[in-house]
């Protein structure tokens, strides 16, 4: 140990008479501990807040988009057979494909109407479906020919029960015997769906695919390719190879890319949440700071006697910055402790309920590394800054200055 942390240490320790300066030095730690703790347990909690969400746009849904580059009024496409099951082979990590016939319609129940997403769907994409349904009328959980599933969500503002019959209003016209009219048929309600995000549930409805292009008038054809991958937060390498493969005539969009506004908003929430609260750690040091320079005034006669006995301005500085950084470090590992501890009972014993509008009813919390890493690093380097000035304010004392007073 040197001669100026062996100083710094001894003067954190404070007579009677400087019960002032313990205070302070009390209070420091205490910031210090107090603002990394919560930057932990926030930062877990909106990380967590996040996996669920990404965890939960991932489930029962596509990773990949393709679509038709061009005229936006006529988005349909035919894709061969073969064309499709060339997919497969581009990557391990492709599961499904599943050519879709979505549009936009209104949805009608007795007197109540509401917009929504038919889509049109295979046998292998409804089998994942299914696994979604909560509620399905008597039978085995398949679409019939004029059946729909539809979301919890739009069932509950329709008043519609499985089994119940629906009118379906498409904005493409079809030929009356006058003039143009809107496509209409009524469909029954197999079942209601919940995929745990409520605007899905909201505006989604499921039919077949040969149901969905009868009442369109549009056989054979899609609008949409969506694939399934293993890994989704890494679709961008398959999406890759399927860009290359479809062609130019064909837009292929990864998950990311799908979902970008939404995850670039938590980023920046997140972001904004962290500056905000780096301000807690920000204020301690400025207790830091009143800590020392009080010490340095204290010590005045001690550090004209080290001067005297031939301690260079570098080792007078050395000892406050020694004694900034053991009140800012016992702080933040004080803080990480607490921080830390908190996640974790937040995490096993879910005391905190959340109110029906979020996707969990208990607080989704995820430690990460990196975050921990970042917050403990950001707060060292912040009281080391606020315990610089005041170290440079000491090592400048000139030596009479000190002798006077003794």
């Amino acid at each position: 140990m040197s001669v100026s942390s062996f100083i710094g240490l001894r003067y954190l320790r404070s007579k009677k008479s400087n019960a002032f300066l313990s205070l302070i030095t009390f209070l420091s730690i205490a910031g210090v501990a107090l603002g990394v703790a919560t930057l932990i347990v926030i930062l877990s909690v909106m990380d967590g807040f996040e996996g669920a969400l990404k965890t939960r746009l991932a489930q029962g849904d596509f990773h990949i988009l393709v679509t038709k580059v061009g005229d936006a009024e006529d988005p349909y496409f035919e894709l061969p057979v073969e064309k499709l099951s060339g997919v497969y082979s581009l990557s391990p990590d492709i599961q499904m494909v599943n050519p879709v016939l979505a549009t936009e319609a209104i949805l009608k129940s007795g007197k109540k109407v509401s917009g929504m997403s038919l889509r049109g769907i295979s046998e292998s994409h409804a089998s994942l479906i299914s696994k979604l349904l909560v509620e399905a009328s008597s039978g085995p959980k398949t679409l019939s020919a004029d059946g729909l599933w539809i979301g919890q969500e739009l069932a509950y503002q329709l008043g519609v029960l499985s089994g119940d019959k629906v009118s379906v209003i498409s904005p493409i016209e079809t030929e009356g015997p006058m003039e143009s009219v809107p496509r209409m048929r009524v469909f029954h309600v197999d079942g209601i769906f919940s995929s745990g995000i409520p605007e899905k549930d909201l505006h989604t409805v499921y039919g077949t695919a040969a149901a969905v292009r009868d009442f369109l008038g549009k056989p054979r054809a899609v609008n949409q390719v969506e694939i399934e991958v293993k890994d989704f937060e890494h679709s961008g390498v398959s999406a890759d190879k399927i860009r290359s493969y479809m062609g130019p005539a064909y837009r292929v969009r990864d998950w990311d890319e799908l979902n970008a506004h939404l995850f670039a908003s938590l980023k920046l929430e997140r972001i904004t949440m962290f500056v905000i609260l780096t301000m807690i750690i920000l204020v301690a040091s400025f207790n830091i700071v009143t800590s020392l320079k009080m010490t340095v005034i204290d010590k005045r006669k001690e550090i004209a006697i080290l001067q005297a006995m031939g301690a260079s301005s570098k080792q007078v500085g050395a000892i406050f910055l020694v004694q900034g950084a053991v009140i800012g470090n016992f702080g933040t590992f004080l803080g990480l402790v607490i921080g830390v501890g908190t996640s974790l009972a937040l995490k096993r014993y879910q005391f905190i309920e959340l109110p029906d509008i979020f996707y969990d009813r208990s607080l989704p919390v995820h430690i990460s590394i990196p975050f921990l890493f970042g917050v403990v690093l950001t707060a060292i380097l912040i009281v080391l800054a606020a315990a610089f000035f005041p170290a440079r304010a000491a090592a400048k004392i000139p030596p009479l200055e000190g002798i006077r007073n003794i």
